[in-house]
């Protein structure tokens, strides 16, 4: 059997070193490597061989195939002339391009807003997005029995951290704040971008997940016009110069006096539109003083440093800026909608 084996592999060699294109090639691969070839036959009579024979007779059997494949190999390469048999490679076509990739919208937009602020001096940080009630609510001086501390608003995730304070899905970044001022000192002004969670119906503008921006700032003498120029000055640089803005006065418990900002509708220029509810506004971001309570929890004395705070949903205002119609869209996971970014 292992004469048969040598004169095989002497045999298959002179035969391959004859080929000279790779439609014999592959005939002679048959002929050797073949189901019906004298290689198969001879690994089935393995079987009848003494025990002793069998190691020595299927190593041979092996080095005669990997032979066989290593001459098919170098012809399939280089034919004897020196030249490719493979199918010729025409260098002046265009190059097949990649996939790639494309950022979120949400991501887009915030990248644009840090870009606006960080060169103002601001610092970017972030924090969990699972809070304790007491970072979500007490310190940032949301009474007891205020409506936001409701199931219907808030998400309660039924576990507590290692202190065994119960646990909630954050419903604003403002939480980020206190703990970011647990390391710092003023003056501090901060950036806080994350996503926070409400328990809210979806549709068209309203999701249970979305992201917003919060600004903090603290330093001796701040005031309401520090506020006032601060979001105008982004509002400009984000919408144009041609954006207006109008302050109504409301309530919120971390800040005294709190406002809301105002721009004018981009679409219709401030002369009416169903996106603006034909006012001719469009509610943009909350804002106010930082209350003294909300100082004081920070450890910044109240009464030598003030400071502003500001809060903007990103979704609403990304949709605005792109002309996306439906909120869903950034999170209903389809291509079609990212790769147009």
């Amino acid at each position: 059997m292992k004469k048969r084996l040598e004169q095989l592999r002497k045999d298959a060699m002179a035969a391959f070193e004859k080929a000279t294109d790779a439609a014999a090639i592959e005939k002679l691969y048959t002929q050797f490597l073949g189901r019906k070839a004298e290689l198969a036959r001879i690994s089935k009579e393995m079987k009848s061989l003494a025990d002793a024979e069998r190691p020595a007779v299927g190593k041979l059997i092996n080095d005669v195939k990997k032979d066989i494949l290593d001459i098919i190999q170098k012809k399939k390469s280089v034919s004897p002339a020196g030249t490719s048999t493979s199918r010729k490679f025409d260098h002046t076509l265009p190059g097949i391009a990649p996939a790639v990739g494309h950022v979120h919208p949400i991501t887009l937009f915030l990248e644009k807003i840090e870009a606006i602020f960080v060169p103002m001096g601001y610092e970017v940080v972030e924090g969990p997005e699972m809070e304790t009630q007491e970072y979500n609510f007490d310190l940032l001086n949301v009474p007891r029995d205020h409506p936001s501390r409701d199931i219907q608003d808030t998400f309660y995730v039924g576990k507590a951290d290692k202190r065994g304070r119960p646990l909630v899905l954050r419903t604003h970044t403002s939480p980020v704040q206190i703990r970011a001022m647990k390391t710092r000192k003023p003056p501090v002004r901060l950036l806080v971008p994350g996503r926070v969670f409400r328990n809210e119906r979806t549709d068209a503008g309203h999701e249970t997940t979305f992201y917003q921006v919060e600004g903090l700032v603290i330093d001796r003498a701040i005031s309401v016009t520090d506020l006032m120029g601060t979001l105008e000055l982004f509002l400009k640089r984000l919408y144009g110069d041609a954006v207006k803005i109008r302050v109504r006065p409301h309530f919120y418990p971390f800040t005294e006096p709190s406002m809301d900002i105002d721009m004018s509708c981009l679409l219709c220029r401030g002369k009416g539109c169903s996106f603006c509810k034909q006012s001719g506004w469009i509610e943009t971001l909350g804002s106010g003083m930082v209350h003294p309570n909300v100082l004081a929890n920070m450890g910044v004395d109240p009464a030598q440093w003030s400071g502003f705070a500001f809060g903007l949903g990103i979704d609403r205002l990304m949709m605005l800026y792109y002309g996306v119609d439906d909120i869903r869209l950034s999170y209903g996971g389809d291509l079609r909608f990212i790769e147009q970014f």
